[in-house]
């Protein structure tokens, strides 16, 4: 990549996470960096307005070089982008697509294989790529040092960037102002996510018992999503005081407090169904204990639904089949909340017009260079979703 076909932009760079006693997000930086203005087959160049913040995010930016995960430093994060078509590189498929077009951003998929085709592009066996990326995707300031991003396809923590064309949404018939461009944001991850883990995956109805536990913005749009359902308990979950404060105002019929309790599968099974235990889990923390306590407090025939994951390149959950077979309770993964980006985003705007799924109520916005404010706001829970704005 000459200078020549570069040009300046703001980035939140991550450095190499310290093997020991990291603080997710302290390795966060911003600062200039060179984006590439000749595009590839299939790339847009976008101008972000604004990019939300994922546990995501934290998360991979946090997992120092390690044979498991193929990640490079410094890097580029960033995967709930929204912002405007500046440029439009060769072979782009949809021609709907101009510049100056608003557009929302969410995951990449290969656009070609069997499960792209079918409409279940986050099952795409080239889906890996959203968390390693491209390791030269941007260059430093002086263009010496290469710096690693296409982060889920697009690196939206970058005022510039360039992405691919699976990652792009067009907004064009989605906002009705400006403002709501920025706040849509989040859909392209966490907020379909958590949605989607509730109506795609448990496929949640009336009669069914809701927990979700971990009440950031992954957890309450699954609890927006289970009122959506109609579901007749919804059970918010967590050891923050402020969230679990907040959960009823989202949908939650109940509110638990999970700190410091000694039995922690005996209560959860206790605060759903009368006492048989939830009939669907929805798990956000990625926390272990939490995982294993939410299996075991499970009703029979229920479903647990592992949202989150710890920075641990090996995480596992201890099963007893018989057991499993016993109570006819079923794990499943959950990425993306199987939607397809295209499809499900449009329907999360409806939900939000018709005041359904009422994302402004949680969203907090923050100029790009105070993301360290946002990031303390968001650990304290002051701040459920924090948005950032380029």
């Amino acid at each position: 990549m000459s200078p020549t076909t570069t040009t300046p932009t703001r980035a939140i760079l991550a450095s190499e996470p310290k093997p020991q006693g990291h603080i997710p997000g302290s390795n966060w930086t911003i600062q200039d960096i060179l984006v590439p203005t000749t595009l590839k087959d299939g790339e847009l160049l976008i101008e972000m307005l604004a990019s939300g913040i994922c546990h995501t995010d934290l998360l991979i930016t946090s997992i120092p070089r390690h044979p498991h995960y193929p990640i490079t430093y410094p890097r580029v994060a960033g995967h709930e982008g929204a912002g405007y078509i500046r440029a439009i590189g060769p072979n782009v498929r949809n021609k709907d697509l101009v510049v100056g077009d608003p557009v929302l951003l969410s995951y990449y998929s290969c656009m070609d294989c069997i499960t792209c085709k079918l409409g279940r592009p986050n099952h795409c066996p080239s889906f890996g790529y959203n968390v390693i990326g491209q390791p030269d995707a941007f260059k430093s300031a002086d263009g010496q040092t290469d710096v690693a991003g296409s982060f889920f396809g697009q690196s939206s923590f970058a005022n510039l960037s360039v992405v691919k064309e699976s990652s792009v949404v067009s907004a064009k018939n989605l906002i009705e102002k400006p403002e709501e461009l920025k706040l849509f944001a989040p859909l392209g991850c966490g907020l379909q996510t958590g949605a989607g883990s509730v109506l795609k995956i448990a496929k949640a109805g009336e009669g069914d018992s809701v927990m979700v536990s971990g009440l950031g913005g992954v957890g309450l749009a699954a609890i927006m999503a289970a009122k959506i359902a109609g579901c007749h308990e919804i059970v918010g979950v967590d050891i923050n005081p402020s969230r679990v404060g907040r959960c009823e105002e989202f949908g939650a019929t109940k509110a638990l407090n999970t700190q410091n309790l000694p039995d922690l599968a005996g209560s959860l099974k206790q605060a759903a169904n009368d006492g048989r235990g939830p009939d669907i889990f929805i798990d956000t923390t990625g926390v272990s204990a939490v995982q294993q306590a939410a299996y075991k407090s499970l009703a029979n025939g229920g479903t647990l639904v592992l949202v989150g994951a710890s920075p641990d390149p090996v995480q596992k959950l201890d099963i007893d089949v018989r057991d499993m077979m016993t109570r006819c309770v079923k794990v499943v993964g959950c990425i993306m909340g199987d939607s397809n980006p295209e499809v499900f985003i449009p329907e999360l705007v409806k939900y939000y017009r018709e005041g359904r799924f009422p994302i402004d109520r949680m969203t907090t916005f923050y100029k790009a260079e105070d993301f360290k404010t946002a990031l303390h706001d968001m650990h304290s829970g002051e701040t459920i979703k924090a948005v950032l704005e380029w």
